[in-house]
């Protein structure tokens, strides 16, 4: 939940410079590209940040069955 409200901040920051940046005001074709310029690296973002995630969990997950492998191994 917490990347969506970021990703959603991200998003109006881009809409609403992208907007005031330019001495002309853009076309509705010209702001639609920009904002989906702007939701799409704010979702790139957000995927790269849960693949970090999802790494280490599994890597937890990895080094705890090894630990629990060799706790059952060490009762025998």
């Amino acid at each position: 939940m917490k990347w969506l409200t970021l990703a959603a901040l991200v998003v109006m920051q881009c809409s609403i410079g992208c907007s005031s940046n330019k001495n002309s005001d853009p076309s509705l074709k010209e702001g639609a590209r920009e904002v989906g310029h702007a939701v799409g690296s704010a979702a790139r973002e957000v995927g790269q940040g849960a693949k970090k995630v999802g790494k280490t969990v599994g890597e937890a997950a990895k080094e705890g069955g090894r630990a629990f492998k060799d706790a059952v191994k060490g009762d025998e």
